[in-house]
């Protein structure tokens, strides 16, 4: 394979100690570790130049260097806390990287194990939305949020009556789907970061953001027992 003109660094982040669905990132899914497909698509992808997973789990690092994922460094505990940012995980591969390998990649793809139906040119629309856009701190995948997940279709509490979650907006005004404006749900599936503006900002996306919209069946994301059955039907069955 021949190697990539830049350096893009692709980053799996999948911590130990998920509550919902214990081990869900190397839970099996149609028989093989849910953080497999992640792994093995990102390796399939001539665009990238390393592929390393950041886990504090000694078994979820196994995995993944099974899979032929590097983990060149065991993150530390207070990096794998249920409320972890990705920021600092982020900042910590780099900064090791840099200061153990030498390694100062050029972009950063962030691939979350959870979302399993990524594909390639996925991967490689989002590259090319930032490599046209040098303004562009970062791109994010995104899906349309229609009818009732539309935010003007949505609703607050208010001394126990339903109130518009944005306020000045009548439900009159919108009482079809066709009426409601475009509006994009980010989902998490593929991330692609300057290492420059996490540096200069301490932010991971910056303030101009791209986005690539993907299909609703790629941005299925893992975080339920349902979710689990759900990705299973689509595998099965073919949709996906």
């Amino acid at each position: 394979m021949n190697k990539p003109l830049e350096k893009i660094l692709a980053i799996i982040p999948a911590r130990g100690g998920s509550k919902r669905i214990p081990n869900k990132n190397i839970k099996p899914l149609n028989g093989l570790p849910l953080i497999n497909y992640t792994i093995e698509l990102a390796l399939s992808n001539q665009n990238i130049d390393k592929v390393i997973v950041s886990t504090e789990d000694t078994e979820i690092a196994k995995i993944a260097m099974a899979c032929g994922a590097e983990v060149p460094f065991m993150r530390p505990d207070k990096l794998a806390m249920d409320n972890t940012p990705d920021l600092p995980v982020i900042l910590h591969a780099l900064e090791w990287l840099e200061d153990n390998e030498n390694y100062h990649p050029d972009k950063i793809l962030l691939l979350r194990p959870t979302t399993p139906f990524k594909t390639n040119n996925i991967i490689n629309n989002c590259v090319d939305i930032l490599n046209d856009d040098p303004t562009a701190t970062s791109v994010r995948t995104t899906h349309r949020a229609e009818g009732i997940d539309h935010p003007y279709w949505m609703f607050k509490s208010k001394n126990g009556y339903l109130q518009p979650f944005i306020d000045g907006i009548e439900l009159t005004q919108y009482y079809q789907r066709q009426l409601l404006p475009d509006c994009y749900k980010i989902n998490g599936v593929v991330d692609v970061l300057r290492p420059e503006v996490i540096r200069d900002s301490n932010n991971l996306f910056g303030d101009q953001i791209r986005f690539c919209e993907i299909e609703e069946n790629n941005a299925v994301d893992i975080d339920t027992p349902l979710d689990f059955v759900y990705a299973e039907f689509l595998i099965k069955n073919k949709i996906f």
